[in-house]
């Protein structure tokens, strides 16, 4: 009657939800769209945190036993990351009106 229930979920579930989210994460940090911006940082916010939250996830289920689950969940972590550091950083453009240096990664960042 005390025993601790366990979790059922199988952990390449969420670090496969994570290695796919990523890379749309990382798309929307790189572009700087000249229409419906807030859309833009919404959506790319949105895919970088579950992807985020999902590699977590997958990294908590998956203990020590599983090596490719777990490296699979980093690489997620990493892309998802990476994406909202640059989300941000054009937030950061866009919100000094460009004292902020503008990201090297886009020529057309410059607003």
């Amino acid at each position: 009657m005390g025993a601790a229930s366990r979790d059922h979920e199988p952990p390449a579930a969420p670090a496969t939800f994570a290695v796919l989210l990523g890379p749309v994460a990382f798309y929307m940090g790189i572009i700087v769209p000249a229409a419906s911006m807030g859309r833009h940082v919404l959506l790319g916010a949105a895919f970088g945190v579950v992807c985020v939250l999902s590699g977590w996830r997958a990294l908590s289920i998956a203990g020590h036993r599983r090596i490719a689950v777990r490296v699979w969940s980093w690489i997620g972590i990493v892309i998802g990351a990476l994406g909202l550091v640059m989300l941000v950083w054009q937030l950061l453009v866009i919100a000094t009106g460009g004292a902020f240096p503008p990201p090297f990664w886009s020529p057309y960042a410059h607003r």
